[in-house]
């Protein structure tokens, strides 16, 4: 429990100070007495109503929204208000005092693509170090225990739900910590509040427009990660390949930050060469000016600049070269990511998450150079996302696969069969299977030897969104199911 006074650091009356706050919620049904309820609904009837349920649960604060634009707090009847014009940037600020985390290294990464395996790819390679470590993104909250399961199946947990999983993860003395940072989630202050050591950026693509309505206010909800969250101790690692890299090199320099960066381009983590060799990739790397060989077994050639993100971030929270490269070596496969799934002959099937343009031509791109023959590609869109990109992906399957099957991802309370043609305008020839499953048994039917199979788009995940229904669908199972039926 904490204190109104250790809360709040503005004028409450005296009288109320000790009052102590047993939790906080954002939801009138799980109030308990002592509570700290956040009326984050901008109805305000619905608001009111909530506000009304939270008070005969037995809260003690209520946040809300201030309707005359003015940050104010009164007391009443016993009860504390406090109204703020910015109640999510207000409730993580409260929640960074009331919820008690520790770590040595508290990372963020931020970018359309490659933020999943970048995190995962960290946290295997401190674990290898002997260093305790968790992930917090979409495969999960995952440590040296397992998985624990997130909330509402977000990349990026609610404020408090983060600050929960981050008290958790420091009572079980778990030291460094690597967060997907979305868009949607620097957007609505999820992450504010927390001390971040090292902040990275894979990628910059088109994503997310239904939610950001415009590219300029997707890239400014992105770089609020370095122009407002990031401290002066915080260090930026980008990629130097990315155009959008020289936009936070410009923060980094306006705020006085460290900033490196890897890839071809970049003078810091140099990417001299690279090779394939059976089942690793080898790249030779300027390492700051030491030439080195890194190795590790991840299928896709994104993943190179994946584990260099990793890497480089590895070696700015305290890692040396040698426990780096050793880390890379002994990777385990991430979780959606261009996983072998099955293999008959010379022919192989993978799944990967790519659910946007840009990462739907890599993963493509991706398994050319280990096709001996046709590269097929069954995919779809989400429904209730950005409908401008469902065109692009079908023009990048039409240019970059030699078949395409057109189905359905997560239609979610769209028409599938609109949403198949607005992907089907940019591959007209491709065969269009409303059925998933079906998709994928079709696509499996007409493998050959040398051929392989990208079935993209849903990658880890074990259900299928249609209409308001959660049913159960694994691309995996179904795979190896019509596989071994082959």
């Amino acid at each position: 429990m904490k204190t109104i006074k250790e809360l709040f650091s503005f004028g409450i009356d005296s009288n109320f100070n000790d009052t102590e706050i047993s939790d906080f919620s954002d939801n009138s049904k799980q109030i308990i007495p002592g509570c700290l309820f956040v009326a984050l609904n901008r109805n305000v009837e619905n608001r009111k109503e909530h506000i009304k349920e939270a008070l005969a649960g037995g809260a003690k604060c209520i946040l809300q929204r201030s309707n005359n634009g003015k940050n104010y707090t009164k007391e009443k009847g016993g009860i504390i208000w406090r109204f703020s014009n910015n109640v999510r940037k207000e409730l993580a600020y409260l929640a960074s005092k009331f919820f008690d985390r520790k770590f040595s290294n508290v990372v963020a990464v931020t970018g359309t693509n490659g933020k999943t395996s970048t995190v995962d790819i960290l946290r295997q390679i401190w674990l290898n170090a002997g260093i305790s470590a968790a992930s917090i993104g979409t495969l999960g909250v995952i440590t040296e225990n397992g998985q624990e399961e997130l909330r509402n199946n977000l990349t990026s947990p609610d404020c408090l739900e983060l600050n929960r999983i981050l008290q958790r993860l420091t009572e079980k003395k778990i030291v460094n910590v690597a967060i997907e940072t979305t868009s949607q989630g620097l957007d609505q202050h999820r992450v504010d509040e927390i001390e971040f050591s090292i902040c990275a950026f894979t990628n910059f693509s088109q994503d997310h427009l239904d939610y950001h309505k415009t590219f300029e206010n997707y890239w400014l909800a992105k770089s609020r990660l370095f122009s407002e969250l990031a401290t002066p101790k915080s260090v930026f690692v980008v990629n130097s390949d990315d155009a959008y890299s020289e936009k936070i090199c410009e923060i980094a320099n306006a705020r006085g930050i460290k900033c490196v960066s890897y890839g071809y381009q970049s003078n810091d983590v140099k990417i001299l060469k690279v090779d394939c060799r059976g089942r690793f990739r080898e790249i030779t790397v300027s390492f700051f000016g030491k030439e080195i060989l890194m190795a590790f077994p991840l299928r896709g050639a994104f993943q190179i600049y994946n584990s260099l993100c990793a890497a480089t971030i590895g070696y700015f929270s305290g890692l040396t070269l040698e426990q780096i490269i050793d880390g890379l070596k002994k990777l385990r496969p991430i979780d959606g990511r261009m996983e072998l799934v099955a293999s008959f002959g010379s022919a192989n099937v993978y799944i990967d998450y790519a659910h946007t343009p840009d990462a739907l031509r890599t993963a493509i791109l991706s398994t050319r150079d280990q096709t001996l023959d046709r590269v097929i590609v069954v995919f779809g869109c989400g429904g209730n996302r950005d409908q401008k990109k469902r065109k692009i992906m079908g023009e990048i399957a039409a240019n970059f696969a030699d078949e395409v099957i057109v189905t359905d991802d997560n239609p979610r309370e769209e028409d599938p069969k609109l949403i198949r043609k607005m992907i089907l305008e940019g591959c007209p020839r491709a065969i269009e299977i409303a059925s998933r499953k079906e998709a994928i048994k079709t696509a499996i039917g007409i493998l050959g030897k040398g051929d392989t199979l990208l079935v993209a788009g849903k990658g880890h995940e074990s259900y299928q969104l249609v209409g308001k229904e959660s049913m159960k669908f694994s691309d995996r199972e179904v795979i190896r199911n019509a596989v071994r039926k082959k």
